[in-house]
């Protein structure tokens, strides 16, 4: 498991974020996300460098080129949720590595998918609201207790 304050530290630049909401959807290389990006290759590769140093990325191989020489492909290599809690008394950072959660029963390759992801999504949305709705009411008995009066 990454530490949290790495995680936080690659993922704090806004650029490093968008490369990797693109590297989620499959391999990438530094011109190709410079171009998507409207950023320098150089300030890419950079953000390239920092992500793999931290270990949320890897190399995936080269990818050969009509114009130019081979382009070195970036993919994914950590799979992690990060929920932070920020409230009155409530300051929490916990991090899952989802290469550690048990996996469910994966859904025939019959079933509609599009239709089951929508579910999940939906689920997860629920969890959240539920979440929220917890955090709120550990906020308000957290006031009481802390409270003067």
């Amino acid at each position: 498991m990454m530490e949290i304050d790495a995680i936080l530290s690659a993922i704090e630049n806004h650029t490093r974020r968008e490369i990797l909401r693109r590297l989620v959807e499959g391999r990438q290389y530094a011109l190709q996300l410079a171009k998507e990006l409207r950023v320098s290759q150089q300030a890419i590769i950079k953000h390239l460098e920092t992500l793999e140093r931290y270990k949320i990325i890897k190399k995936a191989g080269m990818e050969r080129s009509e114009m130019g020489p081979p382009r070195k492909l970036y993919e994914m290599n950590k799979r992690f949720t990060l929920v932070i809690d920020v409230a009155p008394g409530v300051f929490e950072i916990r991090q899952y590595d989802l290469d550690e959660v048990d996996d469910e029963e994966i859904p025939p390759k019959t079933t509609n998918v599009e239709e089951v992801l929508r579910e999940i999504e939906n689920e997860i949305r629920e969890i959240e609201q539920r979440r929220a709705q917890l955090l709120k009411k550990k906020e308000a008995l957290l006031e009481t207790l802390l409270s003067p009066y």
